[in-house]
């Protein structure tokens, strides 16, 4: 099995992507696992796919020859968008560690007198694949959902979203189903493999 390098230290998106990787013969490794990273890249792109392939490109090298990046943010209509791209940050509002709770107190805050009806949101994600010849494969995901008035499952560590995120009671699991069907539909490992055949 190739070691695929997942780009991230969130233990949420490492569950989220971690069945599809595997079932398409990765052995997934993650920034946790290879090095302390004093030297982040800074993520200014203007889409989440741009963020997702500064990073996929900046952990690339002859040692970690496939390497993923992800980056997603968060849309929020009745917010006019926000949080946008820096959803953990919330545009600059929050820094980058803030508590799960108070990121969904504020949420929840700021969608106060919104009916639920009204309380649409979408994640946008970004996708970049960097392969071993150093090409890159790109992807954006629009994935539409609605906003609980409150909580209706525990918050997952890293996505205070998940416990207001309208759905199936195993919100992780529908996740990880989602992403297989859209690794799936993109279908760049099949193309890169026969082209490179």
């Amino acid at each position: 099995m190739p070691d695929l390098l997942f780009a991230t230290r969130n233990p949420w998106k490492v569950q989220l992507f971690m069945p599809t990787f595997q079932l398409f013969g990765f052995n997934v490794l993650t920034l946790r696992d290879i090095c302390s990273d004093g030297n982040p890249p800074a993520e200014m792109g203007l889409t989440a796919v741009e963020n997702a392939l500064i990073k996929a490109r900046h952990y690339h090298s002859v040692v970690q020859s496939w390497v993923f990046g992800d980056d997603a943010g968060l849309e929020i209509d009745a917010l006019g968008g926000e949080p946008g791209l820096q959803a953990r940050r919330w545009n600059g509002y929050f820094a980058d560690d803030v508590d799960d709770q108070i990121w969904l107190d504020y949420l929840l805050f700021r969608l106060r007198d919104i009916p639920l009806a009204e309380r649409t949101a979408s994640f946008v994600s970004g996708w970049a694949l960097v392969a071993p010849d150093g090409s890159a494969y790109t992807r954006e995901i629009r994935w539409p959902f609605r906003i609980a008035t409150q909580p209706i499952r525990p918050i997952s560590p890293g996505s205070p979203i998940s416990s207001v995120r309208i759905g199936p009671k195993d919100d992780l699991a529908q996740r990880q189903a989602d992403i297989q069907r859209e690794w799936e539909l993109w279908g760049i490992l099949k193309v890169w493999f026969l082209t490179k055949s």
